[in-house]
């Protein structure tokens, strides 16, 4: 990722700092449960499984598993459009 950034134009360098900085940051707010929009790419959110009854065929135990948090992606229209189609010129365009 950062040899496509520095092939706009960004210093290598700063571009895997940038990188780095923007996934750490999107991550701490999912671990505080916050969710993160990205416009035009998409929503990360987390989610709370349901837990479930689990049986070990081993033992023969059953036992209750807890609900439990996952990550989820939502991906825009726009990336949805760009994947399905393979069309680079769905993805919106925005001005630096």
């Amino acid at each position: 990722m950062t040899s496509a950034l520095s092939d706009l134009g960004y210093c290598k360098g700063q571009a895997g700092e940038v990188i780095t900085d923007l996934f750490r940051i999107i991550s701490e707010a999912l671990v505080r449960g916050e969710s993160v929009r990205v416009y035009g790419f998409g929503t990360f959110e987390v989610k709370t499984h349901k837990g479930r009854l689990a049986h070990n065929v081993a033992t023969g135990e059953n036992r209750v598993l807890p609900d439990y948090p996952v990550v989820s992606f939502r991906p825009g229209e726009n990336l949805k459009e760009a994947v399905k189609s393979g069309d680079l010129g769905k993805l919106a365009k925005q001005e630096k």
